[in-house]
């Protein structure tokens, strides 16, 4: 039963990336690249903007892209289902990190067991545990375990 509740708590569990776009306008996420009959292709698409197509690296230009319908609907197809996969795999890393701190909660008595939990966020400013800001040395604990880079946020609302 706790462990089929812990992983019902990771699902509304959360990670945000603060910085999610690199400095060139596209992460890897939002970027593929596929050679074809020795022509590359590289596509750019972020949200609902207009997707960028670079063939043999050169981009094509805004008003052409009709002209590469069927190769764009391939690449943003393929696209999409990376970034269902790697979504999968960050839900699976975040499900196993809220767990962990779930059991931290629980081990230094800030929680009586799992059901106790209404809400906490961690992220790098701060610890909230049920509306009440944990001690500085609390938030130090779980902030230097589960907090790995300055955009990592895990946030839980029953």
């Amino acid at each position: 039963m706790k462990k089929l509740f812990l992983l019902g708590l990771a699902a509304i569990c959360f990670w945000v990336p603060a910085n999610a776009q690199n400095v060139s306008g596209a992460s890897d996420a939002n970027t593929i690249t596929r050679a074809e009959n020795g022509t590359s292709y590289r596509l750019i698409s972020i949200g609902d903007k207009l997707p960028r197509l670079f063939v043999n690296d050169k981009e094509v230009a805004a008003a052409q892209l009709d002209r590469y319908g069927k190769v764009i609907d391939r690449l943003q197809s393929e696209l999409w289902a990376g970034q269902k996969k790697q979504a999968q795999m960050n839900d699976a890393e975040r499900e196993q990190q809220v767990s962990k701190i779930v059991t931290d909660l629980i081990s230094l008595k800030i929680i009586p067991s799992a059901n106790a939990l209404l809400s906490f966020r961690l992220d790098g400013g701060g610890f909230v545990v049920n509306g009440k800001r944990q001690p500085f040395d609390t938030f130090t604990r779980f902030k230097n375990k589960f907090i790995t880079s300055p955009d990592k946020v895990y946030q839980f609302n029953n």
